[in-house]
């Protein structure tokens, strides 16, 4: 079978005479042949670094051979947007299987969710909220300890299936610690001290804008969030505390 081919391939080979059950273990047991026989190969094409369902944790794909040893070799787990036990025909699906990590992968399951990452994306933002959920601004940072703010989300209706089932919300809660490390630093990138950082890179040849990202890291922009782990949570907040390049 040819690995873009395989899923249409699959299905003229079955006969629709047999009951669902059969045909769902049919299905099934071709998904676990193709992910064990193609997975590394579809992983690498896709190239998803970081998990799309919650932008935690990486997911990279490496099939490397040492000296003599068996090397490293590891992708992404395939997420069942629509899940190969209810939906067997879309078992094989190339637009049903999100790389994933192994942590959204078993949280999610068999439950429904609204949101696909190919399609809609994920644009709830992240902000910084007191414990009368008040959202926090940089005038009283300072004035609150890790135990007495949260990490909150603005999300749409459909957007709130994804939250609950993958309990974004109560994960990124448990990333308080970086949150702080964030409020901190901008208590000290004010604007004198951007465009000193400014004029003294400036010389060697970086702009404004790479020298934001020295301090702050990369990819912030939408489209570059795949790329690196939180990078979502932290744009979000710099937008709240109004910290620009």
């Amino acid at each position: 079978f040819h690995p873009i081919l395989l899923p249409f391939q699959m299905l003229f080979t079955f006969s629709w005479a047999e009951p669902f059950d059969d045909f769902k273990t049919y299905m099934e047991n071709q998904y676990k042949t193709m992910s064990d026989e193609h997975g590394q190969w579809l992983a690498h094409k896709l190239n998803v670094k970081v998990c799309p369902y919650c932008n935690r944790q990486y997911t990279f794909t490496l099939d490397s051979k040492g000296n003599g040893i068996d090397g490293v070799k590891t992708r992404p787990e395939f997420e069942h947007f629509y899940d190969k036990s209810t939906y067997p025909f879309l078992a094989l699906s190339f637009y049903n299987l999100v790389p994933s990590c192994h942590t959204c992968n078993h949280i999610k399951g068999n439950k429904l969710i609204k949101i696909h990452p190919y399609v809609d994306g994920f644009t709830c933002k992240f902000r910084i909220e007191d414990k009368q959920k008040i959202a926090l601004d940089k005038s009283n940072l300072l004035l609150l300890k890790q135990s007495q703010f949260k990490v909150a989300l603005n999300h749409s209706a459909n957007e709130k299936t994804n939250i609950d089932v993958f309990g974004i919300k109560e994960l990124y809660n448990q990333h308080k610690d970086y949150v702080r490390e964030i409020m901190d630093k901008t208590q000290a990138y004010d604007s004198h001290a951007r465009d000193s950082l400014v004029d003294s890179f400036q010389g060697a040849g970086y702009s404004p804008e790479e020298v934001y990202s020295f301090v702050w890291g990369r990819y912030l922009d939408g489209d570059e969030h795949e790329k690196r782990p939180l990078s979502k949570l932290t744009k979000d907040i710099l937008d709240q505390l109004d910290i620009s390049n």
